[in-house]
Parts: C-alpha cells; sequence; structure tokens
C-alpha cells in the first residue's frame, strides 16, 4: 500500500556508512541485507521487488520489526547528487512506499527474510531519471535498525524516447609482478589466482560469457601450448617490403630470360609465385559471436608470470617479508603448475576473439624513468611487453593502443608511446578532466596535439570515465553487497545517458588494474550492457575521433598532474634500481649473443606497484641482485694447487669454468705477479669464448728469477677491461730449481777442468815411466857392458850423489880438482853437459835440452802459471 506521498525532501540522518566506501572487513553482521532489486530499471508498467534480510545485532530482542521504502519522486539533476545521497549527507527522501512486518519479537543474533513489492505506477514517477531510494528495517518504537541507500533508475513509459549512450569495456588481466629473478617467485599468490574459484581465473570466465573448461582433460598441455618454446616472430615491415620486392621482381626476371617484355604483366605471375603464398598467410582470429564486446587489457608481465609457472620448474618464496634481513627466504620447489596451463589454454582461445590491449611491462612506471634517464628501461617494457604477450598468447597485442599506468602520461610518455606507432590512448579522467564549464559528461574521445613526427593517423585519447571507475571499485563479496553495486551502476550509466548533451557520445568503462569483482557482479554489469534500455555496447577498436564541431572544449589539454609526480618512484629507489642495472649491464657484456636475460626482472622492480609497496620492493630488490652476482660467479676461475717450479721457467694451467647453462661467454683472462722482480709472466691467451657448461684451460708460462715464494692473481674481465670477478683467485708459487741449477753449473765446471789436465798428467806419467826405464838401461850398460868396465857402483870412492859418467875412459871421470855439485849429474855421463834442475818438491827429469819433449812441457807450465 501506497501512504500519502510528498515531493519535499527532507533531511533525514543517515543510519548507514557511505554505499562507495570499503567497509572493514571485521567480522560484523550488516543488520539490513538487500539481496535484491529487480527490475534493475523498472517501467511505468513493471512491479518492484526488494527481497533481502534483517538480523538483529543487538543484544536484545527487538520488537515488531519492519522493513519499509523511503523515496522521491524527483529524480537526481546531476550526477555529482548520486554521491551526495549514497554517502548519507544531505537531503534525504520522505515519500513512503511499500512495507512489511517481519517479525513480533527478533531474538538477539536472529535473523528473518523481508519481501516488498509496489506497482511503479503507484510511485507516481514524473519522468526518465534516476530516484534515491532507501530500504529501511524498523522497530516497534520508530528507531532504525538498519539501512541501504540505493538507486532506481525509471524509463517512463519505456517508448523510443529513452536516451542512449554507447559504452566500452577494458576488462583487465593484470596483477603485481610476482617474480624477483625469472625462476622465483615471491609467494604462491599467482598459483591460486589462475583457479577457477581465483581472481584471474574469475575475471576470465565473466569477460568471456562463456563456459569455459577449468579441468585439464587427457591432452599434453605442455604438447598443446607449445610451452618452452619461442614462438615465431612475425616478419617485420622491412621484411614484407623485401618479400614484396622479391616476389614482384621474379615475374619479370622471368619474362625476361624467356625474351618476353619485362614491364608486361605475366598472366601466369599469380600462379607462378609473383602472388601471395596463401599457406604463408597468417590465419585470421575468430570473432565474438555473442556476449558484448571487451577490449582485455593485460599486462605482460602477469602473463609472462603466468607462462612461467605453467612451462618450467620454479621456486616459490615463503613469508618473505616475515624473514630477518641477514637470513635467507624459504623456498619451495615447484614444478610446471596444471592450473596455470589450462588458464593460458582458455585464455588463448577467449581473447583471441577480440580486442587486446597491453600495459608496460610489469606497468613499468614510464614516468619515473623517463624523469631519471632511464629511457632505454622505458622502451624496453614496450618492446619486451609485445615479446611477452606474444609468447604467452601465440598473437600481439594492438600496437595501435596505449595504456599508460594509472592513465596518466605527460608529454615524454606520450612521445615514447607516439614512436612506437601508438595512435589511441587509453588514459583516465586525471589526465584529460572535463572542461570547467562540462556540467555533463563529455565522450571519450579527447583530441591530442600532434608529435613531433608525423604520425600515420591522428592520434587521440578515449578516456575512461572516473565515476564508472569508482563504481566498479565498490565492494561486491558480502551479502547483499553486489546488487546495491548493480544499482549503482545502473544509476550511473542512466544519469549519463539522460545529460542533455547532444550529439553521440561513448563512456569508456575501465576498472582498477586490481579490480577482484565477485562473479555476480561482474556478470552482473557485462548483462547490464546489453539488457539496459539506454546502454549500446561498442567495439573499443571501432571507435573513431569526435567531429570536430563536437569535441570542441569538451576536455581540457593532455595534464600531468603534479600528485602524480609525487606518486612516481623516487630518485632514491630509482637509484638503487639503476646500482642492480649496472651489475646485469656486465654480466651482459660477457654473454657471446647479444641478450639481456635480467631485463624483464629489472622492469619488474620498476613496477608501478612498488609505489606503496617500499618493504617488498627492497626485499625484492635485494634478491634480483642476489641472483644476478651469482650468475655472474657462474664464470669463474677454479682455484687449483700451489705452483712449484724446479727450474727457472715453467708453465701453469688455469682453469676457467662457464656454469651457465644457457649462455656462451666471452672473458679476458688477467693474471699479474706479486712480485715481478722475483717472478716475471710471459705471453698467453688471454681473450677467449667459453661454451655454456664447458672450462678451458690457459697455460701461462712463468719465468724465476730469485728463489722463494710469491703469488699470482688472478681474475677474469670482460672486453672493455672490466673486472666480472668478485674476488681475484691467487695462487701461490715457488720457486726452488736455481740452488740444483748452481750444483750442476760447478760440477760441469769441475768436469771442464778435469778433461783439461788429464792429458798433461797422463804426459807426466808417461814420461816418469821412460825416464825410469832409461835410467835402468844405462845401470844395466855400465854393470856389465862389453869392456867389463864397471862405473857408479858402490864401491867406487866418488863424492855422494856424484855419479862417474865414463866407461873407463878417463873423459868420463871427473878433473882433477872440480868439484860436482851435489844434486847434479852429467847428461848421460858425458862430462861438462848441462844439468836440469827442479825446484824444490818437484821430480828431476833428465831430457836433452832441444828436445820436443822439452819445449812442449814449457808451453803447459806456461798455461798453467807454473813455468815461470
Amino acid at each position: 500500500m501506497v501512504m500519502a506521498m510528498t515531493t519535499a525532501l527532507l533531511p533525514i540522518p543517515a543510519a548507514h556508512s557511505p554505499a562507495l566506501a570499503d567497509p572493514e572487513d571485521d567480522g560484523s553482521v550488516e543488520p539490513l541485507v538487500v539481496e535484491r532489486i529487480t527490475p534493475d530499471a523498472v517501467r511505468e508498467d513493471s512491479t518492484l521487488r526488494i527481497a533481502g534480510e534483517v538480523t538483529n545485532t543487538t543484544a536484545d530482542s527487538v520488537r515488531d520489526v519492519t522493513v519499509r521504502v523511503r523515496y522521491s519522486r524527483h529524480p537526481f539533476t546531476n550526477r555529482d547528487e548520486l554521491d551526495e545521497f549514497a554517502s548519507g549527507d544531505g537531503w534525504q527522501p520522505n515519500a513512503p512506499g511499500p512495507d512489511e512486518e517481519v517479525a513480533s519479537a527478533l531474538p538477539p543474533e536472529a535473523s528473518e527474510e523481508y519481501s516488498l513489492s509496489v506497482p511503479v505506477e503507484d510511485l507516481d514517477l514524473s519522468s526518465y531519471g534516476v530516484y534515491p531510494l532507501v530500504v529501511e528495517a524498523v522497530d516497534g518504537d520508530g528507531g532504525v535498525i538498519g539501512s541501504q541507500y540505493t538507486f532506481l533508475p525509471y524509463t517512463g513509459s519505456g517508448g523510443d524516447d529513452v536516451p542512449s549512450v554507447d559504452i566500452a569495456w577494458v576488462w583487465p588481466l593484470m596483477d603485481r609482478p610476482q617474480r624477483a629473478d625469472d625462476d622465483t617467485f615471491l609467494s604462491g599468490e599467482l598459483r591460486e589466482s589462475v583457479r577457477a574459484e581465483g581472481r584471474l581465473g574469475r575475471l576470465l570466465s565473466s569477460g568471456a560469457q562463456v563456459p569455459l573448461d577449468f579441468a585439464a582433460g587427457e591432452e599434453d598441455l605442455v604438447e598443446l601450448l607449445g610451452l618452452g618454446e619461442e614462438p615465431e616472430e612475425p616478419p617485420s615491415e622491412e621484411d614484407e617490403a623485401t618479400a614484396e620486392e622479391t616476389a614482384d621482381s621474379v615475374p619479370s626476371e622471368e619474362a625476361a630470360e624467356d625474351g618476353g617484355e619485362g614491364d608486361e604483366e605475366d598472366p601466369g605471375a599469380e600462379g607462378d609465385g609473383g602472388g601471395e603464398d596463401p599457406g604463408d598467410e597468417e590465419e585470421p582470429r575468430p570473432e565474438r559471436t555473442e556476449g558484448v564486446p571487451v577490449t582485455w587489457a593485460v599486462d605482460p608481465g602477469t602473463l609472462d608470470d603466468i607462462h612461467r609457472m605453467a612451462a618450467e620448474d620454479h621456486e616459490v618464496l615463503e613469508d618473505l617479508l616475515a624473514v630477518p634481513a641477514e637470513a635467507d627466504p624459504v623456498r619451495h620447489g615447484a614444478g610446471p603448475d596444471e592450473a596455470a596451463q589450462v588458464w593460458l589454454r582458455e585464455a588463448r582461445a577467449v581473447l583471441a576473439r577480440d580486442t587486446v590491449v597491453a600495459s608496460p611491462y610489469a606497468g613499468a612506471d614510464l614516468g619515473a624513468l623517463l624523469r631519471n634517464d632511464m629511457g632505454d628501461d622505458a622502451a624496453a617494457s614496450l618492446r619486451i611487453g609485445q615479446e611477452a604477450v606474444l609468447r604467452a598468447l601465440s598473437f600481439e597485442a594492438d600496437g595501435a593502443f596505449a595504456m599508460p599506468p594509472g592513465g596518466l602520461m605527460d608529454d615524454s610518455v606520450y612521445e615514447l608511446y607516439a614512436a612506437q606507432g601508438a595512435t589511441r590512448f587509453l588514459l583516465g579522467e586525471g589526465a584529460m578532466p572535463p572542461a570547467s564549464w562540462m556540467s555533463t559528461t563529455p565522450t571519450a574521445q579527447a583530441p591530442l596535439a600532434a608529435p613531433e613526427e608525423e604520425p600515420v593517423e591522428e592520434p587521440f585519447a578515449l578516456v575512461a570515465d572516473s565515476g564508472l571507475t569508482d563504481v566498479l571499485s565498490m565492494p561486491s563479496w558480502e551479502p547483499g553487497e553486489s546488487a546495491l553495486a548493480l544499482q549503482r551502476f545502473a544509476a550511473e550509466t542512466a544519469m549519463i545517458a539522460g545529460e542533455n548533451a547532444g550529439g553521440d557520445r561513448v563512456v569508456v568503462a575501465s576498472p582498477n588494474p586490481g579490480w577482484d569483482p565477485s562473479p555476480e557482479f561482474a556478470d552482473g554489469v557485462l548483462a547490464a550492457s546489453d539488457g539496459l534500455p539506454w546502454l549500446s555496447p561498442e567495439k573499443l577498436d571501432e571507435i573513431e575521433p569526435a567531429d570536430a564541431d563536437e569535441r570542441e572544449d569538451t576536455r581540457r589539454n593532455l595534464d600531468y598532474p603534479d600528485s602524480a609526480s609525487e606518486d612516481e618512484l623516487s630518485p632514491t629507489y630509482m637509484g638503487l634500481v639503476e646500482d642492480v642495472n649496472n651489475d646485469v649491464r656486465l654480466f651482459n657484456s660477457v654473454l657471446v649473443d647479444d641478450v639481456d636475460p635480467f631485463r624483464p626482472a629489472l622492469l619488474r622492480l620498476e613496477s608501478v606497484y612498488w609505489r606503496e609497496e617500499e618493504a617488498l620492493a627492497g626485499a625484492t630488490r635485494s634478491l634480483v641482485l642476489d641472483s644476478v652476482q651469482d650468475r655472474m660467479g657462474d664464470v669463474r676461475v677454479i682455484p687449483g694447487e700451489p705452483v712449484t717450479l724446479a727450474s727457472q721457467t715453467g708453465t701453469t694451467g688455469v682453469l676457467v669454468a662457464n656454469d651457465l647453462e644457457d649462455q656462451a661467454v666471452i672473458v679476458r683472462l688477467s693474471v699479474f705477479s706479486e712480485n715481478s722482480e722475483r717472478l716475471s709472466i710471459g705471453s698467453y691467451t688471454d681473450f677467449f669464448e667459453i661454451d655454456p657448461g664447458a672450462k678451458t684451460t690457459v697455460y701461462v708460462p712463468l719465468s724465476a728469477r730469485v728463489n722463494g715464494r710469491t703469488e699470482l692473481t688472478v681474475s677474469l674481465h670482460n672486453s672493455a677491461g672490466e673486472p666480472i670477478s668478485t674476488q681475484d683467485t691467487v695462487i701461490p708459487v715457488n720457486a726452488t730449481g736455481l740452488g740444483t741449477q748452481a750444483l750442476l753449473i760447478s760440477g760441469i765446471g769441475l768436469l771442464i777442468l778435469v778433461a783439461a789436465l788429464a792429458p798433461r798428467a797422463l804426459r807426466k806419467w808417461a814420461r816418469k815411466q821412460a825416464s825410469r826405464s832409461d835410467s835402468e838401461a844405462a845401470g844395466a850398460a855400465g854393470a856389465g857392458g862389453p869392456d867389463g868396465a864397471a862405473t857408479g857402483t858402490a864401491a867406487d870412492p866418488a863424492a855422494p850423489g856424484d855419479t862417474g859418467g865414463g866407461s873407463g875412459d878417463p873423459a868420463g871421470s871427473v878433473p882433477p880438482g872440480a868439484v860436482a855439485t851435489p844434486g847434479e849429474t852429467g847428461a848421460s855421463g858425458t862430462p861438462g853437459a848441462p844439468a836440469s834442475s827442479t825446484g824444490p818438491g818437484e821430480d828431476t827429469e833428465a831430457t836433452g835440452a832441444g828436445s820436443p819433449e822439452a819445449g812442449e812441457d814449457a808451453q803447459e807450465r806456461d798455461k798453467d802459471g807454473s813455468g815461470k
């Protein structure tokens, strides 16, 4: 029954928290829940039905509980009034609607269901518009137990006079970075998210608008998805142009060889390969045949995380922030995840039917990168993003679309995107707000000033409606929240459509990247986009720039608010990331191939998600730095045993290992002596390449000048001479060969001396023997010669030492009065012959004065200094 109605809007205190506020999850029970409002938009001939539940959340029993409706017969005049009403402030409706007594007594914690209905014509609504509606439960004394503020869109008779607006959906599949280095996941969050009941699983199902199969089935998903294989890159424009030129030239050359005119068209050219080979054409992607068209907004970093989790073994960290700073986090090994494989299989089939646009890889903070002179990383985030989408989905995102993080960009970000060929920019209203004089919602299209390089197409922005973004962020998981959020969505879009703005308009609905709606709400907003009479779904990629006469001054020029600059990753943090980048650059400098394996990890560190996660960002940065240094340590010198030199020179081998499993390296070996005066180093091969997992030995020649211990310092460098070793390798060298060498030299000298003196000693011995023989022969002749004379006998009265030289001849006797000098003797007993004398201790040699032996003996004495 409809009671007497009043058109006045009376200020009534609000008894419920604002509808747009995010209630704290304190486990409390809402005393009044609105579970259903049907229909979500009423006509004059409709019946409004509201159903829900009342719960006594007090400690006392409540008597005579009634649920009732209050509303206003006057619609809202602008969208700002929706916010004011939902907050519980300002004017409140006071027209009574239907009511129902639900319980005469309601004990504590007890609940009762209610159901209200009323013919819309009894509400006496005036015209198309959105009307305020309050559902409240009261006790017998009129005290409010609980209330809910919502909206009632009304289309009147539902004829052709209902206004309309186009709506284009941007459906996000995004998450924060889930990895540090490529193989280390920060938590198991993503593993849960890709399951059918997980956030990304639900978003995929709702956006698909068709049933999905999250069961693995019997197929080999690794083989089906080509996991672990690099997809073929589509040909570049240069390659395509070259191929066309080659194809065009073939018929002409063949015609010239056959004597035909090269400029004439060859009738058989198309069949002979002059045209395109149908087998080389890319298979057309399927198109959506049912449901509301959506444009999938993907974060390539998220897709890359899922692909990695599906394809390879990896590690998952446990409670990273709970680990003390100096301790290592707990790691759990995990194999390829089947749920991730299934999600990829379904995503490839679903997303191929719609347009896919991509953010920078991992939501890289482009503004902060460009502001901190890290433009190479900013460009890499776009390039690597496209590669990641291709790897995960087997097709590329639409490069004509640019989606800067947060929907904001300054001129430098705009120029970066424009240089990559982007012409359509998905922005938030903070980047291009409505003009100050605008009282209605402008169309989403907004012109952008042409970049420095003349674009192929006119660039323009597609600005998401901030009001709808806020509505889509409303809580929808607790009982009744989804119904109220759907009513607010209907109210917002009805207000936009009902504005007397003139001309065709498009509104872009774009939830936040971390959107986590309930399935009921996600499914409901898409169904409402197709079912509400004032909404017309539109494909985002089919929206053209607004006509010049319809777009004048409806939005301000591209703006980058000061608050956006303040929210960027700080220069201090970017400096810390740059330190990691320096280590990455050093690691890359020794890789043979032109690869940059840690670039995705760096881009993940540069993500906008870390703006509010300082502690987690710091822990993740440390993990990446440790990983880079560990990989650098895989290119190393293997320490050997101490070296002993047993001679003046020698060679030692230095073993260098490349423990990287997938990259060949090229390094420079440096070997230095601690004391070059004691130990010098010869020439060796110092620049060489090592295959993955291989080792090589470099032989280094050494030369010692002094016995003793010294050290060699061995290190590895890149081609520019920068050290890549975190710690030098020291090889002790002990030179012991110089004492042995001295002994050897002395021994050789002795042998030379012996060899030189031996002939002389032999000759002396031979002469002694000859002299003795001559003396014996002379004695024998004197004793029994032919004359029978005896000479030199013991009975001869000669002086001591004298020997008679005659043989009975008077000439051989000593003349009278002559004295023989002791020790002298006549040669061969001949009187007057000179006597040879020797020094003390020397042997006496009797030889002829002019004999050859005497001359030779004199020469020998001269040589050794004894002949003087």
